[in-house]
């Protein structure tokens, strides 16, 4: 069957990410830690293949500049950053996470995990760390830690899980991300890094918001989503064969992997959510979360690429 028209365009919008991420892993893996550029500091054709931060310790944090508005705009490099957990940083990686000159950090994490896996961060005296858990019902780390050691983890439920979590970043937690938006919009707490524990459900829900409130298409949001794959891969199959051994091989890997992946139909839940009680983003973002037009301007002028820049 010949491909429509969408149906292509679609295909080498694909292609185009997946050449994206391969020339951004060759240069990492190209050179040591210590000679690896911040985006911001290339030249902005360069800046796409550096969008993952080259770090030892954390495998998804990265700069979410660079993307495209409906408005022809683009997000600015170097002010907004989406990571996973910060506690296995190297003294070599908080000395480059000093070189972003962070004003804020926001830890999504629960009481339960901070305690557990501290952040390590530079010890600069601007820098305010605030702490916004999401935390319930399905996101006890300790039980979730029981049942899939145990071997009693199914793929269903891990999936129904991620699934539910989705769901409830739009219903249960309006709070916490209307907080964070406002955060965003106040210039004297840029730039700011975000994070949760794996960087791709509660950081991966505040990015989505953070991009669709400056006009971010709904696809680029969720091809973003969608690169943490990418920049895991690595890591996911590590720890799928830790949880193996250590489970005494009661764990079967492919029951837990749902857990460790973004997938579509994650994200998709939220954003079903938010049309099925809202009507629209836009809806969502003002009932819910307080973006008035004074918000969102404040988030453009602060988040956006000058207009005509």
């Amino acid at each position: 069957m010949q491909r429509t028209r969408p149906a292509r365009r679609r295909a080498r919008r694909a292609a185009a990410w997946l050449a994206c991420v391969a020339a951004l892993l060759a240069c990492h893996a190209a050179a040591p830690p210590g000679e690896r550029p911040v985006p911001s500091q290339l030249a902005v054709a360069e800046r796409p293949a550096h969008r993952l931060l080259p770090l030892e310790g954390a495998h998804n944090l990265r700069d979410l500049g660079g993307y495209a508005t409906r408005d022809g705009r683009t997000t600015r490099w170097g002010v907004l950053y989406r990571s996973d957990a910060l506690s296995d940083l190297t003294d070599d990686d908080v000395a480059y996470l000093e070189r972003l000159r962070l004003h804020r950090v926001v830890d999504f994490r629960s009481t339960a995990e901070r305690e557990r896996d501290a952040d390590r961060l530079p010890a600069t005296p601007e820098l305010d760390v605030v702490y916004r858990p999401i935390q319930g019902d399905g996101l006890d780390p300790e039980a979730l830690r029981r049942s899939i050691l145990s071997g009693e983890a199914t793929r269903e439920q891990m999936t129904a899980m991620l699934v539910d979590g989705n769901r409830a970043f739009v219903t249960d937690f309006s709070d916490v991300y209307a907080d964070f938006l406002r955060g965003l919009a106040d210039p004297d707490n840029l730039p700011l890094l975000f994070h949760c524990t794996a960087g791709k459900d509660r950081a991966g829900f505040g990015a989505a918001l953070a991009l669709l409130a400056l006009g971010v298409p709904r696809e680029t949001v969720m091809q973003d989503y969608l690169l943490t794959n990418a920049f895991s891969a690595e890591h996911t199959e590590r720890m799928l064969r830790i949880l193996r051994v250590v489970s005494f091989f009661r764990t079967d890997p492919e029951d837990v992997r749902p857990l460790f992946e973004a997938r579509r139909e994650y994200l998709q839940t939220a954003f079903d959510t938010i049309d099925a009680k809202y009507g629209d983003t836009d809806t969502y973002l003002r009932a819910a979360l307080g973006v008035d037009e004074a918000l969102q301007a404040r988030l453009r002028a602060n988040l956006l690429e000058p207009a005509g820049g």
